[in-house]
């Protein structure tokens, strides 16, 4: 694989009315693998792994509703079932045939929801740390009376509203803030990162891409209802990819066997962006995936890459 980034050519689809950026490695012909970012990140973090799959597949990365160069929503909606109306949209343009899909933390929340939709539309998924939504087990740990989180959602809603846009004097400001936020990510990556996560205002200086009220859950999102159901209506093989340092846990043994054809796999001196502390392992793992899914879940050797 490449160590150097790839940028995908850009393409627009427009969904409602609203405008979904893609990033696109490949010729027509080759079979499909779409590639799914996570919260407050966007498509330009596939560079890598985008070219790397090129010579073999047509690969597509969207910039979430509201992430990169894909259009803010005026409402600021921004739940699950909106981003899997988005992939699904994303999907139907893109191909008749299923594809396959690999999604990182929000993302893979968002792939594995449509995979239970739609399991004729997948034919294999790649998950990165995204089981269960970090809300999800907070509110399960100290549950809150629906009333109160609808109340307390409107009310931080309320506060965005009045929150300024954060600027950065320079790039090299902004990349010294992500590099401070995402420790154990190489400069190189970073200072890639940065370079597409921002927009420069020419009076203020450099903003990130993303809308602020993408942070902002429902409530509906932070009760998990319908994760079993979700879990048990997955059809593909599936393979979930967790860091050893993560701050995310691992899913506990009986989400996990509701997933009917599934393998966890941990990286050992990884943590939430392995596919970038570990690149070479995961593109290595990847292209196993995606020739043998089968034989890949099935293989009792593959616990750590």
């Amino acid at each position: 694989m490449t160590d150097t980034p790839i940028p995908g050519r850009l393409r627009f689809i427009d969904i409602q009315g609203s405008r979904r950026a893609v990033l696109e490695w490949g010729e027509p012909g080759a079979p499909i693998v779409l590639l799914q970012h996570g919260m407050r990140d966007h498509a330009h973090s596939w560079d890598w792994v985008g070219a790397h799959l090129s010579d073999h597949y047509h690969v597509f990365a969207p910039d979430m509703r509201g992430h990169g160069d894909s259009d803010w929503m005026r409402d600021g909606n921004y739940g699950l079932p909106q981003y899997v109306l988005d992939l699904a949209q994303i999907v139907d343009t893109l191909s008749s045939e299923p594809i396959k899909i690999v999604g990182h933390s929000l993302g893979g929340h968002i792939v594995l929801r449509y995979a239970a939709s739609f399991p004729e539309r997948v034919e294999s998924q790649l998950l990165i740390e995204c089981i269960e939504l970090p809300l999800v087990r907070d509110e399960r740990a100290s549950p809150t009376p629906y009333p109160q989180r609808v109340r307390k959602w409107i009310g931080d809603e309320a506060k965005r509203q009045t929150v300024s846009k954060r600027y950065y004097p320079d790039l090299q400001t902004a990349q010294e803030r992500m590099a401070a936020a995402n420790p154990g990510i190489d400069a190189a990556t970073v200072a890639h990162l940065t370079r597409y996560g921002v927009i420069q205002d020419p009076v203020h200086g450099y903003r990130w891409k993303y809308d602020l009220a993408c942070r902002l859950r429902p409530p509906e999102d932070q009760s998990g209802t319908g994760l079993d159901q979700i879990l048990d209506a997955v059809a593909c093989p599936t393979l979930l990819a967790y860091g050893d340092d993560s701050w995310i846990p691992r899913p506990p043994a009986e989400r996990l066997a509701r997933l009917r054809q599934h393998r966890l796999v941990r990286f050992a001196d990884a943590s939430h962006w392995l596919h970038h502390q570990r690149r070479e392992a995961f593109c290595a793992l990847v292209d196993t995936f995606l020739a043998d899914p089968v034989g890949t879940i099935t293989n009792e050797r593959l616990v750590h890459a």
